[in-house]
């Protein structure tokens, strides 16, 4: 009986050892630093306010503005904003280490690689409606997405979208004015 006691308490030790250290590293700031330093992440997002217009027989669809923000794995960002018309801007930024982790995070936790689906269609009787572009490269995986917003489209969009596409567009209004 003593003997089995024992053994017992000696399987508790080494579950609890190995547990330990397989938190710690995780827990700890410089095994957090090391995962998100370790993953490559850029980011191409394209927001475009399209209108169709149509000529009896045939219909043209063009974009009235298009933003595009494209980060790259240092967290170098380029911003282009192009109205119909021809004026236009280019704002180049550098993001914080933090909002790169913060976007690493958000990408890894909530799955984005894995949406099945990667193009949502277009009612057939919307005739203004935003299109969306976001292509994800995280550590040498390609994942790209295109949306319209959620009056325009004929499936469901997921809130993820939504939610990616306003933390971009916050992280473009907090650099760009």
């Amino acid at each position: 009986m003593i003997v089995s006691k024992k053994m017992l308490i000696a399987v508790a030790a080494a579950i609890i050892i190995i547990a330990l250290a397989i938190a710690i590293p995780k827990l700890s700031p410089s095994g957090d630093q090391t995962v998100a330093s370790a993953s490559l992440l850029r980011i191409e997002y394209i927001k475009e306010d399209m209108k169709r217009i149509s000529y009896g027989v045939t219909e043209r669809t063009g974009a009235l503005k298009s933003e595009t923000l494209v980060i790259d794995e240092k967290g170098k960002a380029y911003y282009n904003l192009n109205i119909e018309g021809g004026k236009g801007s280019q704002t180049k930024f550098q993001l914080s280490q933090q909002d790169m982790k913060r976007l690493k995070a958000i990408l890894t936790d909530t799955g984005f690689m894995f949406i099945p689906k990667s193009e949502f269609a277009i009612k057939e009787d919307a005739n203004e409606f935003t299109r969306y572009t976001l292509k994800i490269t995280l550590d040498n995986q390609v994942k790209t997405v295109q949306w319209v917003n959620a009056d325009a489209s004929q499936d469901f969009v997921p809130p993820l979208l939504t939610m990616l596409s306003d933390t971009l567009t916050k992280i473009v209004e907090e650099h760009s004015s």
